[in-house]
């Protein structure tokens, strides 16, 4: 099975995984079961109990209980819509998955200030709760590794 690489990590002072990160801009379903299979590996394999997939329009909570070991105790906790600021503008030209992910990690960053937490949709808010937040505010989030944009090849 091919292994899954975060784009985003939240990682502690001691360096240690929060949360890790996938972005995909597109929302097929043919390929998210394949792509969560993935994801519950790489998660077990670098120790990290809490994860985030975003799936185009949705985002989707994974926790592993840790009672078993290649993700099989992974288990998504739940999924809710991304506001709609975070979304592609239908009118405008659309980089690509590179600015789709910068944007996502802004948004994470901008969750650790309250009043950015308390402007959450319902869903969102309910889904991140106040120890998924607590670890946004704790660690520092960055990309899990280069990024450049294909658009201008």
């Amino acid at each position: 099975m091919k292994t899954a690489r975060p784009d985003i990590i939240v990682v502690s002072p001691d360096g240690e995984y929060l949360i890790v990160v996938e972005v995909k801009l597109s929302d097929s379903d043919l390929h998210n079961q394949n792509a969560i299979d993935q994801f519950k590996h790489l998660m077990a394999s670098i120790g990290c109990s809490i994860g985030l997939i975003v799936f185009g329009q949705r985002i989707i909570l994974l926790r592993d209980s840790l009672e078993k070991s290649n993700g099989e105790s992974v288990d998504i906790v739940g999924e809710a819509k991304l506001p709609d600021s975070l979304l592609p503008p239908v009118d405008e030209r659309w980089k690509g998955e590179y600015e789709f992910e910068v944007r996502v990690q802004r948004w994470l960053e901008e969750l650790k200030l309250s009043s950015n937490v308390e402007n959450l949709p319902h869903d969102l808010r309910k889904l991140f709760s106040e120890s998924i937040i607590n670890l946004l505010r704790l660690g520092d989030i960055r990309s899990a590794g280069p990024r450049w944009s294909r658009s201008g090849r």
